[in-house]
């Protein structure tokens, strides 16, 4: 099988003028997960009735079922129950102008979450609970607690692990491409299509996605850097 440089830096360019699809999904779908991993890590760490058993169950759960197979089922059910859904609330959207995109962001989102709540959950064990006690100690609620004193420690202790859910998301993201969402992965073989250079796309997405994975290694390098001086000269 030879190998075209041409059909290369084609589908190359082709990828890279649908980066900032990829990049808006990741980046959406990590402040998202974020926000509400935090949420449901908090609710569990201070075992609040009901609520931290039915996350616990979910969590548990959830993260056992593959991302494509999510997407698909996902996909499947909307496609189903749409038109009752539109009628019942009267949407006049049909299915048809409906973005898939939103599919896509709704999975990534149940998915990230549910790890990212679990790193969060391990941080907070990190951190000693003398940690609490001084915050109550001069007048401090449980919030301000933890906003002032806690996450800023917890910080350094997310950082590693952040940086592997958003690569991890990153990756996870051309999934979508499974319900007709063309980003980096898909627009790479557009070409391919054309030429049946399947080699030169697949090769041209490796190359974007590897840019964009060592761009987010940089950041948190610093990140870990910023934080751990912070820490010191807290201490």
């Amino acid at each position: 099988m030879s190998f075209s440089i041409s059909s290369f830096l084609e589908s190359l360019q082709s990828a890279i003028s649908y980066v900032p699809v990829t990049l808006k999904l990741t980046a959406i779908t990590f402040v998202v997960s974020f926000f509400l991993g935090a949420v449901i890590a908090t609710v569990r760490y201070y075992r609040i009735p009901v609520l931290s058993q039915f996350f616990a169950v979910f969590v548990t759960v959830y993260l056992g079922l593959p991302t494509m197979v999510a997407l698909l089922l996902y996909n499947l059910l909307f496609m189903t129950f749409y038109g009752s859904f539109a009628t019942f609330f009267h949407i006049p959207v049909p299915i048809s102008e409906v973005n898939p995109i939103i599919i896509g962001y709704f999975t990534l989102i149940m998915g990230t979450t549910c790890s990212i709540s679990e790193s969060i959950r391990g941080a907070f064990r990190g951190i000693e609970k003398v940690q609490f006690e001084a915050g109550y100690s001069i007048g401090l609620s449980r919030f301000r607690t933890l906003t002032r004193i806690v996450f800023p420690q917890m910080v350094p202790i997310l950082l590693p692990g952040m940086q592997n859910s958003l690569i991890g998301l990153l990756k996870a993201s051309n999934l979508v491409s499974a319900i007709s969402v063309i980003e980096v992965m898909a627009g790479a073989l557009l070409p391919s299509l054309l030429y049946y250079s399947y080699l030169e796309g697949y090769v041209a997405a490796a190359l974007v996605y590897w840019l964009i994975g060592i761009a987010i290694e940089i950041v948190a390098h610093y990140g870990e850097k910023y934080s751990g001086k912070y820490l010191k000269k807290t201490a």
